[in-house]
């Protein structure tokens, strides 16, 4: 914790003519700011990863057998359940003749819809890609 009365102090040491006093302290004062500084980013990153935590135990949502993510209203997924089961990470599946495969841990889910469907039954619809003109 940073005593804010040292600053008074190394103000009388540099009055007094007490340089090296006067520095000192003020290296001290220095230590314990960058001691702070770092305290409060590792705060910053634990509150971070709470509220990702959170978001994710009230956004995602088990269906079928596989993860989906409701972020703005938008369904997003399917997600590996091997690999969010066993590591925690959201790995989305791709498709493949075969159904759909994780690119990470390479499990196959055969004899799954190749297109999969949004809440209200919609189909996914792939990007157009557009050419830019030269």
């Amino acid at each position: 914790m940073l005593d804010y009365r040292l600053f008074k102090t190394i103000n009388d040491f540099f009055a007094s003519g007490q340089h090296d006093k006067a520095r000192h302290l003020l290296m001290e004062v220095q230590s314990r700011c960058i001691a702070l500084r770092d305290e409060v980013s590792m705060l910053k990153i634990r509150l971070k990863t709470l509220e990702d935590t959170a978001f994710l135990a009230e956004n995602l949502h088990l269906k079928d057998g596989f993860y989906w993510l409701t972020a703005n209203d938008v369904r997003q997924g399917p997600f590996c359940p091997r690999c969010y089961e066993s590591e925690g990470g959201l790995i989305r599946l791709e498709r493949s003749q075969k159904g759909l495969h994780c690119p990470y841990c390479h499990a196959v889910y055969p004899g799954i819809r190749q297109e999969a469907e949004y809440q209200d039954g919609a189909t996914v619809r792939h990007a157009r890609i557009i050419p830019f003109a030269r």
